[in-house]
């Protein structure tokens, strides 16, 4: 992008309360890199799916591949314009911007010390868009943020040019992202996904070893165990962004309250992602002190929540129903009795902090229901021939934190009149969400949305397809011939560009395929002696296990 950087500036800031919040770590003894001999671990419900770039879309994996794997290119701290890490520099090479040439580090090596270099990164974007056309990614669909990129050429072992279909203003971004892990072509197999749980990594950890065990009968990973990678040279490591430990281990849980739980035992030192429940978070803001006991630590969230609505399959391919929703549904109450005020009601697919977003549902179908709407909504649909009620099932994850109560609350509202009979259907896990998306014929379900990249644009078009990332079978003639006008348009703030999302907004808030319903903000709970979560929690919603630190109270 030629947009200037909007880079933030970055300070003990977002601190509830925490203990050398933006010290370094206690530790004197110097591991790899001069880093402090200093073990971290992390819980989280957000268990991953695959341990391979081109089978994973989904919170867990990422979070990981943030870790374990490098990249082109970088957000550092406080940015959301990516710079280079593994490449020296990368820029747009044709006056169309549909050429994007990077130039890689020398020297790169990976984990086990194979070379680092052009053709592993061909490669490796090579890969994600075969097995994703082979339909070998487990139902990711993880290669649709690959769409615009027609081909990959290299030139000696440094350069690689990415041959773009149209422009994409946001091709630097993609290549920031998990999608953009560089990995090891020796290890991983050209079609078809890597199924050990030891990968060869690139980025500024290692993993060395998984532990499994069971979940809903299936196998499901118990822990992951990293280690710095003595291999690892690129930028994401920084002047800003210093080494503060050595290992880290990564545990799951099966529901916000073991998490919880492991945080009171001094099982974890904090937790990793959205992983506790409203109550358990403002319990912990009024009681904590400062310096004694867990401390919370909160940011700007990008996260977002949205009902999912099958367009083909199912009564939601009737769009009155799907209206019929976006005006039931009561945010605010939401918001206020499930979340406790730890989330903000969400009025289109687009949060607030990222772009321009506007508010389309609330100016089309109001902030809130009032008294008479579920009545003139019965009434319409009665003058419309459709039978009362209309069932459906609604899917959701029973590992997200508050998720059934959230539920039980957005049964009630769709219920109120006899409008719709909604029959609950939990299930464990993301992964159980993914098996069942995948089959395109959910109903309607939940689901978080988590940015792959911190631009409008990443709200908008994973949601589009057949059946698309969610099942939902959506697809807007509309918002697919204004897509491609915005990836031309490099400078993101600009009014043309925030005219052209504006009207995407509007048209996605008409069919209602998606109902928007809260953002959230980061909270991270920590024991009293962890530092430097704070300033990894940015908007480009990357939790770097290298900056968080011990240091002695």
């Amino acid at each position: 992008m030629s947009a200037a950087k909007r880079l933030a500036t970055l300070g003990c800031v977002g601190l509830l309360a925490t203990t050398a919040a933006c010290g370094s770590s206690s530790s004197s003894a110097s591991g790899v890199n001069g880093a402090p001999k200093t073990s971290v671990t992390l819980g989280t419900i957000e268990v991953y799916s695959s341990l391979d770039p081109a089978g994973a879309y989904d919170t867990g994996s990422w979070l990981l591949f943030y870790n374990i794997y490098q990249r082109l290119m970088s957000y550092q701290p406080g940015a959301t314009i990516p710079t280079p890490d593994a490449a020296s520099s990368c820029a747009f090479t044709s006056a169309a911007d549909t050429t994007y040439t990077c130039t890689l580090r020398s020297g790169l090596t990976f984990s086990n010390g194979d070379p680092l270099d052009a053709a592993a990164v061909k490669d490796s974007f090579d890969r994600v868009i075969t097995i994703g056309n082979l339909k070998r990614d487990d139902g990711s669909g993880v290669s649709v943020l690959l769409d615009t990129l027609q081909s990959v050429s290299t030139s000696g072992n440094l350069q690689v040019t990415f041959h773009l279909k149209t422009s994409d203003a946001t091709f630097p971004d993609r290549l920031a992202s998990g999608v953009g892990s560089i990995v090891d072509p020796k290890t991983f197999p050209a079609t078809s996904l890597y199924q050990g749980t030891t990968p060869v990594s690139s980025g500024v950890y290692q993993v060395d070893s998984v532990q499994m065990g069971t979940l809903d009968g299936k196998p499901s990973p118990q822990s992951v165990s990293m280690s710095l990678n003595p291999n690892y040279k690129g930028q994401a490591v920084s002047s800003t962004s210093k080494l503060l430990n050595s290992n880290v281990t990564m545990k799951y849980y099966a529901n916000s309250g073991g998490v919880m739980d492991a945080l009171n035992d001094g099982d974890i030192d904090l937790n990793a992602s959205s992983d506790l429940d409203a109550a358990d978070l403002v319990r912990l803001q009024n009681q904590q002190v400062l310096g004694k006991g867990l401390q919370v630590n909160t940011g700007a969230g990008t996260q977002t929540r949205i009902i999912v609505l099958n367009v083909k399959n199912g009564p939601f391919s009737n769009p009155a129903l799907r209206k019929a929703v976006a005006q039931l549904i009561d945010r605010g109450q939401i918001a206020d009795d499930v979340y406790q005020h730890t989330v903000v009601p969400l009025y289109s697919v687009i949060p607030q902090g990222i772009g321009d977003a506007t508010t389309p549902y609330e100016d089309l179908y109001q902030a809130e229901p009032t008294a008479s709407t579920a009545d003139s909504v019965k009434n319409q649909l009665v003058r419309d021939g459709v039978k009362l009620p209309v069932s459906f099932t609604y899917y959701y994850a029973q590992s997200s934190p508050g998720s059934d109560a959230e539920a039980a609350m957005i049964k009630q509202q769709l219920g109120a009149d006899g409008i719709f009979q909604v029959d609950l259907k939990p299930v464990p896990n993301l992964n159980n969400m993914l098996t069942a998306w995948s089959t395109g014929k959910v109903e309607a379900s939940v689901s978080g949305w988590s940015s792959d990249y911190p631009d409008p644009d990443d709200y908008i078009s994973p949601l589009l397809g057949t059946p698309g990332t969610f099942g939902s079978y959506y697809n807007s003639s509309d918002a697919n011939s204004l897509i491609p006008d915005t990836l031309k348009q490099a400078d993101r703030s600009s009014a043309e560009a925030q005219t052209t999302f504006a009207k995407i907004q509007t048209d996605f808030a008409k069919d209602a395929a998606y109902i928007p319903l809260w953002q959230d903000q980061q909270f991270v709970v920590t024991q009293a002696d962890i530092t430097n979560v704070p300033l990894t929690l940015d908007t480009a919603g990357i939790m770097r296990f290298w900056m968080i630190g011990k240091s002695k109270i």
